[in-house]
């Protein structure tokens, strides 16, 4: 008797039954994806599965030439080479619908986008499902409806090598293009551990050609006091200053919380968000012009999870006032160049990226301690990076050996503005 399984983490029922295999004569287990949800129709289906592969129809006439009909409709189309994917889809949806009286759900290729939109939900960040859904979006829209409501399966490689073209048709360079067809392929990665297909077509495209993408550049000692010092308030030039010496990304610096700073051990622990899924903290020592900085400030708010910057806190980050564009002026206040455009500017088309933005004083932190003689594996520990898998995971930082890094950073007193 059919029976019904889940794969971890999906919603899709699978039939689960036996065959005698032709050969040995011995009993073989099956698994098939059903394509539903619902486990009512989903045992329907696996009944009729196993029924099926099992070479047992209902005792109806009309039903088994119907059957027939349907079996030597098959066989002219593999006698001409015609039969595909999809006419076989169809073959199968017309024998369940005689058997049953229900047709075969597809599954098409928007369908399955959303679906995997919808479990990444569970386990991804906020800035990891905004890429994810603009992904999926921009390729669903350049499918169009008709295409994009053809079965799973339907996708090509020659799909995908055109929709890599279109994207860097816009101007977009190769690491952008990259991302995207990353995040299609672990669609269809994700189809394949369901059965619902067995290949996956953007495995076999080219890799677009990352050579064309922007490299970002750090600021020198001066640039980064000049910029605290053109800052718009108080607590822009503060946020400054903390990414500098925590080398934080722009969103968890904005955010940050006094719980995530301890000043009696000066020390900053928390988790970034792009890490926040691994469960993965880093242990920042705090500078001393840091740590100045923090003493000095006043808090209006003794809740543990009080943000830091309270004001920037509740300001969006890539709006046309938001945060990105605010550090934009500041640059440009400061005389602080943004260095040379990406490859967009020059041809017209794509959205503009420079050498140097917030996310240069991630690269300046780094430049630093690289500078100071900090050792890499200190240094992957103090900015949070995973580079090499093993030591993510087997590495662990001494809290001693972190502060002493620190320490070799120069302080920013008296630094010249020339």
């Amino acid at each position: 008797m059919a029976s019904l399984r889940k794969r971890k983490g999906s919603n899709v029922w699978q039939a689960q039954f036996y065959v005698t295999d032709s050969e040995t004569g011995e009993l073989m287990q099956v698994r098939k994806s059903t394509g539903e949800t619902s486990k009512k129709k989903a045992l329907a289906i696996a009944i009729d599965m196993e029924r099926l592969a099992q070479g047992a129809v209902p005792n109806d006439d009309s039903k088994i030439e119907r059957l027939k009909a349907i079996h030597s409709e098959i066989g002219q189309e593999i006698a001409r080479s015609t039969l595909t994917g999809v006419s076989l889809r169809k073959y199968f949806s017309g024998m369940m619908q005689i058997l049953t009286g229900e047709e075969m759900t597809i599954i098409t290729i928007s369908s399955w986008c959303n679906e995997w939109l919808e479990r990444k939900t569970r386990d991804s960040s906020k800035a990891t499902m905004a890429r994810y859904k603009g992904h999926v979006k921009a390729f669903v829209s350049w499918l169009g409806d008709d295409r994009a409501n053809k079965p799973l399966e339907t996708l090509t490689t020659g799909d995908v090598e055109k929709w890599k073209r279109a994207l860097l048709d816009t101007g977009i360079v190769g690491k952008t293009a990259l991302s995207y067809l990353k995040d299609l392929g672990s669609i269809y990665r994700s189809a394949i551990r369901e059965g619902l297909v067995s290949f996956n077509p953007v495995g076999a495209v080219e890799t677009p050609n990352t050579e064309d993408s922007q490299e970002r550049k750090p600021f020198s000692t001066a640039e980064v006091s000049q910029l605290i010092q053109s800052a718009t308030s108080e607590q822009w030039g503060g946020m400054i200053l903390a990414a500098a010496f925590t080398g934080l990304r722009l969103g968890d610096v904005a955010r940050l919380q006094w719980s995530s700073i301890d000043l009696q051990k000066k020390l900053i622990t928390l988790m970034p968000a792009k890490t926040a899924r691994k469960k993965r903290e880093v242990m920042i020592p705090i500078h001393p012009d840091l740590l100045t900085y923090l003493e000095q400030v006043t808090i209006t708010d003794d809740e543990p999870c009080a943000f830091v910057f309270p004001e920037l806190a509740q300001l969006g980050i890539g709006s046309r006032e938001g945060l990105s564009q605010t550090f934009v002026k500041i640059m440009s206040d400061a005389g602080v160049s943004r260095g040379k455009p990406s490859k967009e500017k020059a041809e017209g088309a794509g959205r503009i990226t420079y050498e140097r933005g917030f996310h240069s004083l991630r690269h300046t932190f780094t430049t630093w301690l690289r500078t100071a003689g900090v050792s890499e594996e200190d240094r992957m520990s103090l900015t949070g990076h995973s580079t090499r898998n093993s030591h993510a995971k087997y590495s662990h930082a001494n809290e001693d050996n972190l502060r002493d890094a620190m320490d070799k950073l120069k302080t920013l007193k008296g630094t010249s503005n020339e």
